[in-house]
């Protein structure tokens, strides 16, 4: 079997893996929007690709795995999932698995509001949240929240336009700052869509930090859950970090992967307070 990685971007190590699980039996070709990216560096064919907005980008997609014979798509971006996942049907007539969600749990994972959401609807410890300033400065005066705050996108990556506010006139700024970070950045139209606020503001959650890998076969069906302390973040991202055993954690993982339904990876941001995990972010 031949597999695509697109969006590889610096991922060598994704790139290496797969040709070390394939043993020569395929080959590992990479796709990014530019040549000079390392992981197009590594694999065993590189194809340009346009940026997912392109209306040619679906096509283009589509005539890579028909010229080089591929069997297995993984998109290796948040943003790209949406429009791969839209056109599925498409891959799967061509008989390309295609390693992304359907839209809605993609959806779901990209609007941390929707997360937040999903999270109070099956009784999931969350974050307080609100959506704009005006109820934030109220749950404040309620004391439904207090000092420090969390300011975050509600569609957003690698922590940008995160930041904390300690007082007020930090909230109010941020909040500004956020909006226009929101407005400015390029983020294949997704960081804000109408009808979507743009701005979450949470409470701030102190505690020891987890990452779930939650695994689902093609079907949805859940394959296990692998738990991740974080010891380190880079950009959002995690950089050092220990695989452990937390049956409290391996169990949220199987309800939140049988709940959703994914295909492949979920990646689960959580935070354990007094032994109470918090559900903070689901990653497509």
């Amino acid at each position: 079997m031949n597999v695509l990685l697109t969006s590889v971007g610096r991922r060598t190590y994704l790139v290496e893996y797969f040709q070390e699980a394939l043993r020569g039996r395929g080959k590992v070709i990479a796709a990014n929007t530019t040549f000079d990216a390392s992981g197009m560096l590594v694999a065993d064919v590189a194809c340009l690709l346009p940026p997912p907005t392109n209306p040619a980008y679906i096509d283009e997609v589509l005539n890579i795995c028909a010229a080089h014979d591929v069997g297995l798509v993984l998109s290796l971006h948040d943003w790209e999932a949406p429009f791969l996942a839209a056109c599925a049907d498409r891959f799967h007539s061509c008989g390309v698995l295609l390693a992304v969600s359907r839209p809605d749990v993609i959806e779901l994972c990209l609007s941390k509001f929707k997360t937040h959401e999903f999270a109070k609807r099956h009784a999931l410890a969350t974050p307080t949240t609100v959506t704009s300033l005006a109820a934030a400065i109220k749950s404040l005066k309620s004391g439904e929240l207090k000092f420090p705050l969390i300011v975050k996108p509600c569609r957003g990556q690698g922590s940008i336009g995160l930041n904390v506010a300690e007082n007020e006139s930090e909230l109010e700024f941020y909040v500004g700052r956020g909006l226009r970070v929101c407005a400015q950045m390029p983020s294949n139209k997704l960081l804000h869509q109408d009808g979507d606020e743009a701005i979450l503001i949470q409470e701030h959650l102190t505690g020891i930090e987890y990452g779930l890998d939650v695994l689902n076969d093609f079907e949805g069906r859940f394959v296990c859950c692998l738990v991740k302390r974080k010891f380190a973040l880079r950009a959002g991202e995690t950089d050092v970090a220990e695989t452990v055993r937390c049956p409290v954690l391996e169990k949220l993982g199987r309800q939140i992967g049988e709940l959703v339904g994914h295909v492949g990876m979920l990646d689960i941001d959580v935070i354990m307070v007094r032994d109470i995990p918090y559900l903070l972010e689901l990653n497509p």
